[in-house]
């Protein structure tokens, strides 16, 4: 089995890089830019010089805000989630290469109250989710041997913008933050490669695995819930924290677009088909965390995880879009008030939001 990884350049895409160096997987990084993806002929020699068996395109432009507001960012969030992926799936059916390609819960429209199985209709409502959606048309149309993962937001190391300015904020604020009022499942990326590498391993034994799969942590969570979470594990390393975690107060805005009420994602199709399960994400949480306030776990020599060189994709793959103008953004519909031991919502109406909104992108 050889892999070419394209978009290696993206979180997912290094930490798919670094397992696959841990497992010794034979494989060919390429960046986001290191191919013009509208000329078919450089698309051509550039895979057909790696010559894999498999193409996994872990590529993506996720600045839902800019997409929508900016027409270069809307060009861009275009280029690289619909036409790159049409280009890439037109070349492996033309040479006959099983594709994988990473997609987003965006395609839907996030009005269900459960999670979203693969069968659900798709209805994209932002520009971002549109693209992704023409995506997954395209590979489907060119690439008879495709499959296409989509997942919930992802976080990992190389995208912590979101719980830096988290953390941030409630200690300048005294313990007062303010979170979209969404579901979701946040899912660790080293989660995310480990599931790419079990469907790559199926498919590198000839198993007829084609078609659309879910797949992201288990027990989606509102994001104030994950955002205690995240701040009361912030707090262990952090005195200044600690200190204003009694006071946590957590202020609920509306969804607004580009963002979706629910973008959580059922994942018993690919538990039946691959014996993949979820896992919890607790642990890539901590681990985020303990990364920020440069905690070091002892690790023995021959178990360290190896370094991956690979370019930061700053311009495509962005962090959670900053409230406008460092305003709080719309006046939220309802209060919580949350002692880090036992949140609970206000039964008063909420007044504007005072901190700073988090709005994590797919």
């Amino acid at each position: 089995m050889k892999l070419l990884v394209f978009g290696a350049n993206s979180q997912l895409g290094r930490e798919l890089c670094t397992l696959l160096t841990e497992r010794e997987v034979d494989f060919v990084p390429l960046a986001t830019d290191d191919v013009d993806l509208l000329k078919h002929k450089e698309v051509v020699k550039a895979v057909t010089r790696a010559n894999p068996t498999q193409l996994i395109n872990v590529a993506t432009y996720a600045n839902l805000q800019k997409a929508e507001a900016d027409a270069e960012s809307a060009r861009l969030c275009d280029l690289v989630n619909t036409e790159g992926v049409t280009g890439l799936a037109r070349v492996c059916g033309q040479l006959g290469i099983p594709m994988l390609h990473h997609s987003s819960s965006y395609v839907f429209d996030g009005r269900k109250k459960e999670t979203y199985t693969e069968e659900d209709e798709t209805n994209p409502t932002c520009r971002y989710g549109q693209s992704k959606w023409y995506g997954e048309r395209a590979l489907r149309e060119e690439a008879e041997k495709h499959i296409i993962l989509r997942t919930d937001w992802l976080f990992s190391r190389y995208r912590s913008q979101y719980f830096q300015n988290l953390i941030d904020t409630c200690k300048g604020q005294k313990g007062r933050v303010s979170v979209v009022d969404n579901r979701f499942s946040p899912t660790p990326a080293s989660d995310v490669a480990r599931v790419i590498l079990g469907i790559a391993l199926q498919v590198d034994c000839n198993a007829s695995v084609w078609g659309t799969y879910h797949y992201n942590a288990m027990q989606p969570v509102n994001q104030d819930a994950f955002v205690q979470l995240a701040l009361e594990e912030a707090a262990k390393h952090d005195k200044r924290l600690e200190k204003v975690m009694p006071d946590l107060a957590i202020e609920l805005l509306p969804v607004e677009a580009p963002y979706i009420h629910n973008s959580a994602l059922n994942c018993t199709k690919i538990m039946a088909t691959f014996g993949i399960k979820q896992r919890s994400r607790g642990p890539g949480v901590v681990e985020l965390i303990e990364a920020l306030y440069g905690v070091r776990k002892k690790t023995p020599a021959a178990k360290a995880k190896p370094k991956v060189e690979v370019k930061p994709q700053a311009a495509v793959e962005a962090e959670a879009p900053p409230s406008k103008k460092g305003k709080a953004g719309p006046a939220a519909s309802r209060k919580k008030t949350a002692k880090a031991s036992s949140p609970r919502r206000a039964k008063r109406p909420a007044r504007k939001a005072a901190g700073q909104k988090q709005s994590p992108s797919p």
